[in-house]
């Protein structure tokens, strides 16, 4: 996962637009903090929240919009110049903290869980290092909506997988457009690959889904439409949404009420990703979209709530802990299931979410030293996947595992 305003009625004069797709928009940090809310009420088995798994989708229709126009804003330079900067940033903004929860949860899990203890948590955790934990997962059928089985502790990083395998190769789509089609013209050809992206990648997952629940969840290629959806609310044209902000607006009423309404009706039996992901993900483009431009009072104002803002910030860190606080409990000896018990899990989740924010997240992603220097982000990767690995070496010798 990963790394973009006052109450009045809808009839109220028209607010300044919200800034250019190039600037902060809290508006979609409040989208990212109502997207981590939802997947942890829905592991927390928060009632009424059974569709709030949603939230990963909503995460990466954001993502891929987000990434987009930071894609499209690069300046015109050699391909492995842009690729590399690409790349960096995506190292630190993604992998210290990732890091840090797998090894934390590794051991964490060793002397918690004792004789319960999974060695095939190792494997997870390797697999989960390397962004290939919805591999894993395909592989094992595993499937963590089956009531009684006890999902592996870093399940969670499947979305982070997807979300790295997406941009390993779209990165590439854009720069090469940008070097073989004219500037005028480089929008609109990355918004017809964008199209074509989708299209297939939608008739899959609706095909998959129904063949291979498991394997259609955790897919790459049946996820990648979502973020294609968001990369092109990207290229459309900002104009177009500055000329009808009191249509935005109602637009995204309705949008913020079909989310809602998602995460009522779907649950653990419904057939998702398949066709009902665009659901969660249509009403996720559409906010994205109508908040460049709408009215004050409307979800856009809802949404850039400094509170909720403040927790979208949190959003990644959050993600990656609060899996393993809610779940590990339930797999102890005298497994913790109450609701005081999750609402402590949910706020050790949130404080060690704080912690890594502004001790490890913010730091290594907005040093100076490893924005001007690619070899020491290229060393930060490796430290980190061998600081994973070694971490599953020292707990398979401990726990006597082969």
């Amino acid at each position: 996962m990963a790394p973009t305003s006052s109450s009045s009625s809808l009839a109220a004069p028209p607010a300044t637009p919200t800034p250019a797709p190039s600037t902060f928009r809290p508006d979609i940090q409040g989208l990212r903090a109502v997207a981590v809310i939802l997947v942890v009420a829905t592991h927390a088995a928060v009632p009424g929240f059974e569709g709030g798994y949603v939230g990963v989708d909503v995460f990466f229709v954001i993502s891929g919009y987000v990434i987009t126009g930071l894609l499209l804003r690069q300046p015109r330079r050699p391909l492995h110049e842009n690729l590399g900067a690409f790349y960096a940033r995506r190292v630190r903004r993604i992998i210290p903290a990732a890091t840090l929860v797998l090894v934390a949860t590794t051991f964490a899990a060793y002397v918690l869980l004792g004789p319960r203890f999974a060695p095939s948590l190792l494997d997870d955790v390797r697999w989960a290092a390397l962004f290939g934990e919805n591999f894993r997962l395909i592989a094992t059928a595993s499937n963590y909506f089956v009531p009684g089985v006890a999902p592996s502790l870093v399940t969670h990083y499947w979305s982070l997988a997807i979300e790295e395998q997406f941009y390993l190769v779209y990165p590439l789509l854009v720069f090469s457009l940008a070097r073989v089609v004219p500037r005028q013209r480089h929008a609109l050809a990355l918004g017809l690959c964008l199209g074509a992206a989708i299209a297939g990648s939608a008739w899959w997952s609706y095909h998959l889904t129904a063949l291979n629940p498991v394997a259609a969840y955790y897919s790459p290629f049946t996820r990648f439409w979502e973020l294609a959806l968001g990369g092109l609310v990207a290229v459309v044209p900002r104009s177009l949404a500055d000329r009808t902000p009191r249509l935005n607006t109602a637009v995204a009423v309705v949008a913020l009420a079909a989310l809602v309404a998602s995460v009522w009706r779907l649950n653990a039996t419904s057939a998702f990703p398949g066709v009902l992901a665009w659901w969660p993900c249509a009403a996720s483009a559409a906010l994205v979209w109508t908040g460049l431009a709408s009215r004050r009072g409307g979800p856009a104002s809802w949404l850039s709530w400094r509170p909720l803002r403040n927790l979208g910030d949190l959003s990644y860190s959050l993600y990656l802990w609060h899996f393993p606080w809610l779940m590990l409990p339930l797999q102890l000896v005298h497994p913790i299931a109450s609701p005081v018990a999750r609402l402590l899990e949910v706020a050790g989740a949130l404080a060690c979410s704080l912690a890594s924010y502004h001790l490890v997240e913010n730091p290594l992603r907005h040093s100076s030293r490893l924005a001007r220097d690619g070899w020491a982000t290229a060393l930060l990767l490796v430290v980190c996947i061998a600081l994973s690995w070694d971490s599953t070496l020292v707990v398979a010798r401990l726990a006597h595992v082969a």
